[in-house]
């Protein structure tokens, strides 16, 4: 089951609750009451994590998202899918989806049947293609209204809580 194995694997960042890869960062501050596991899962970047392996994805061609991260608060349980990416948004769109996919036909495979909200979070450095409206509608067939993002955010906090980003310096109007 990859749960198990994620948590027994040198895939776990114990302790960490931020991450950063070729310049790109992303992090959250635990509130109370809340568990979140950060789980580096590209073996690029973290060669001893064989979740690639278990999932299917090692054959050629093949590409994993960064990290998985697990998010837990009362009864929500929340596994975020994220890549941190420079520019090519197309491949860090595909990456997600096809771990998630994987990881998905995994737990079926296994038997196991967990409740939990799939989400995708994909962080990049440039300015947003003129085609991201395309990447988001994939992601949003995959993860539905609210379970995904395309940005420059480096935090993560609100999106898995559910808490629309507002970019600083912007106020809502009215009151």
């Amino acid at each position: 089951m990859p749960l198990n194995s994620l948590l027994l694997s040198s895939c776990l960042l114990p302790g960490k609750t931020s991450y950063t890869e070729n310049g790109i960062e992303i992090n959250i501050k635990p509130s109370s009451g809340e568990t979140i596991l950060f789980f580096c899962i590209d073996n690029q970047s973290n060669p001893n994590c064989n979740l690639r392996q278990l999932l299917g994805l090692d054959r050629e061609g093949m590409k994993i998202c960064d990290l998985i991260v697990f998010y837990a608060k009362e009864n929500i349980r929340i596994i975020c899918f994220v890549e941190l990416k420079g520019r090519d948004i197309k491949t860090a769109t595909e990456q997600v989806i096809t771990t998630y996919r994987y990881f998905l036909k995994l737990l079926k495979q296994s038997g196991t049947s967990i409740n939990f909200i799939p989400k995708a979070y994909i962080k990049s450095n440039t300015s947003a293609p003129q085609e991201i409206d395309k990447y988001k509608q994939q992601l949003k067939e995959q993860f539905c209204d609210g379970n995904y993002d395309i940005t420059k955010n480096s935090d993560l906090g609100d999106f898995l809580r559910g808490i629309e980003y507002q970019p600083k310096g912007k106020r809502k109007k009215g009151k």
